[in-house]
């Protein structure tokens, strides 16, 4: 995620250097601040009339009524094991017992009607006999709950929806399930982010929403294992008013897939169906419904490239659409291959941050920039690609993300990152964080120390084991973890490898 406040939009008046310097020796004023934005490419502008023509496959159920399921047991003993997927840093997300394998996201959403129309189908395979089991799932009138398509009793406790299955389900066994649900989300401050009100859907203006999930926002908007842990695939239909486009993660699927849910306004609209067909973790998934121009390309590599812009950052959004495939073609020659099927950007008012959604990156009109956009393309691979085993290690992500958006900004000029470094350096210092990297506050989980005392790692690695060890280290790490999670642990020992010998004194001084 890319972050910043508002007091730091004055030095993005500033040139390059000067701003990253004076912004960083003013963290007081900018206590938040994360990797601001400023330049990125557009190919040609595309008409969205291929975006728009509905589509017919028939829905997984009929549409819901909207009068709400009671729940139908006593609030049972859950064992801990069924309520948590034994993150320490944060226990309460994520739910054992089973694997989700894919999500199919049936939305309803009118921008001008603060409520949504849904159900969300899973498949998932059990990893133990379950006759018990939990997603995480907040806010919302549910309306059906089905497992295997037969009628499942359940009850809410907290944030976890538990579900008593009809038949215990065998380990090993394939299952689903279906949650209808119907309402307006509910709005909750996170513990995690301080510089947003609520995570989940956001509504922006009567016609313009999007979805900030980032780190516990994903239960917020659609039931799911809400941990990293627990990634899938995604399919989206998204059923908005007529002459508003819905984006999601992936790739836009062709007409005849889907039919509308009724808004939850009154009336039918338009569908538009996505399929994003690589694991993913379930706060990575996304979608805006806004009036969006729709711009195709590629990268000189041939990364399929994508971006929906609002109209009124276009021009803005030039300078970034340049150079996107420059940069995810630079990135990939340092990461390994770029792992999906396409990338882009999605504009949407976000508030003072921007976020790494996988394959359609919410960039924050406030932000538009290539220091925005090289820091969350990085993100395909650090978070995206390689998922966190732990949110306590979110400098592994953000500190990452951080240096190659460094190391993009001074390629050519080696002096100049080395005394940015050194600024950086001092600007901790003066700072006066003082916590572990590998376990941050939660009210600092995206905090300066996170972000730039993650990049100073980063850097200080690369300079202990030379350039040829440090890249042949990320690749061996992404091509050894590639779509699954991964910890400090794993991350030491893929360094320790390429360079040839132990690291073990090196990271004790930096995480422990």
């Amino acid at each position: 995620m890319g972050i910043e406040t508002d007091k730091c939009k004055f030095f993005k008046q500033m040139g390059r250097l000067s701003l990253l310097l004076m912004v960083l020796l003013t963290v007081a004023a900018c206590r938040r601040a994360g990797p601001a934005g400023s330049e990125v490419m557009l190919p040609t502008a595309v008409p969205p009339t291929g975006d728009s023509a509905a589509a017919t496959r028939p829905a997984l159920r009929p549409t819901p009524t909207l009068a709400p399921a009671a729940p139908t047991i006593p609030p049972p003993t859950v064992p801990p094991q069924l309520i948590s997927l034994g993150d320490p840093y944060i226990p309460e997300l994520g739910n054992g017992g089973y694997d989700v394998q894919q999500y199919t996201l049936q939305l309803a959403l009118d921008p001008a009607v603060r409520r949504v129309n849904g159900r969300t189908q899973i498949a998932a395979v059990a990893g133990m006999d379950l006759s018990l089991l939990a997603l995480d799932f907040v806010g919302f009138q549910i309306t059906e709950l089905l497992v295997n398509d037969a009628p499942a009793a359940f009850s809410r406790q907290g944030d976890k929806l538990l579900i008593t299955p009809p038949q215990v389900l065998p380990a090993g066994a394939p299952f689903s399930i279906g949650v209808a649900y119907t309402g307006a989300p509910a709005v909750r401050s996170s513990p995690y982010v301080g510089f947003i009100a609520a995570l989940g859907l956001q509504y922006a203006a009567d016609d313009i929403l999007y979805v900030l999930g980032e780190p516990d926002g994903a239960r917020f908007w659609f039931p799911a294992n809400d941990h990293p842990r627990d990634k899938a695939q995604f399919r989206f239909e998204l059923t908005v008013p007529a002459g508003l486009t819905g984006v999601a993660n992936g790739e836009l699927q062709p007409a005849g897939t889907a039919v509308p849910l009724p808004l939850p306004g009154g009336g039918e609209g338009t569908v538009f169906v996505w399929e994003h067909a690589y694991p993913m973790a379930t706060y990575l998934a996304t979608v805006a419904v806004g009036p969006f121009i729709r711009l195709e390309g590629a990268s000189p590599a041939g990364v399929p490239l994508r971006h929906y812009v609002l109209p009124g950052a276009a021009e803005e959004f030039a300078q970034v659409e340049a150079v996107t495939g420059e940069a995810i073609d630079w990135l990939s020659a340092r990461l390994g291959p770029y792992p999906f099927e396409v990338i882009g950007f999605v504009t949407v008012p976000i508030p003072g941050a921007s976020l790494e959604t996988q394959t359609m990156i919410l960039m924050s009109t406030g932000m538009i920039g290539l220091r925005t956009a090289v820091h969350e393309l990085a993100h395909m691979w650090f978070g995206n690609w390689v998922s966190l085993e732990s949110w306590g290690s979110m400098w592994l992500k953000e500190g990452m993300a951080t240096y190659m958006q460094l190391l993009w900004e001074h390629r050519d000029d080696p002096e100049a990152l080395a005394l940015e470094m050194a600024a950086l350096a001092a600007a901790v210092e003066e700072n006066g964080d003082r916590f572990l990297l590998s376990n941050p506050p939660p009210e600092k989980l995206f905090g300066f120390h996170v972000y730039i005392q993650g990049a100073l790692l980063a850097h200080a690695l690369r300079l202990e084991v030379g350039d040829d060890a440090f890249f042949a280290g990320l690749q061996l790490y992404f091509q050894r973890h590639g779509g699954d999670t991964a910890g400090d642990a794993d991350f030491q020992a893929a360094m320790a490898e390429a360079a040839g010998r132990p690291l073990d004194a090196f990271f004790a001084a930096w995480l422990e």
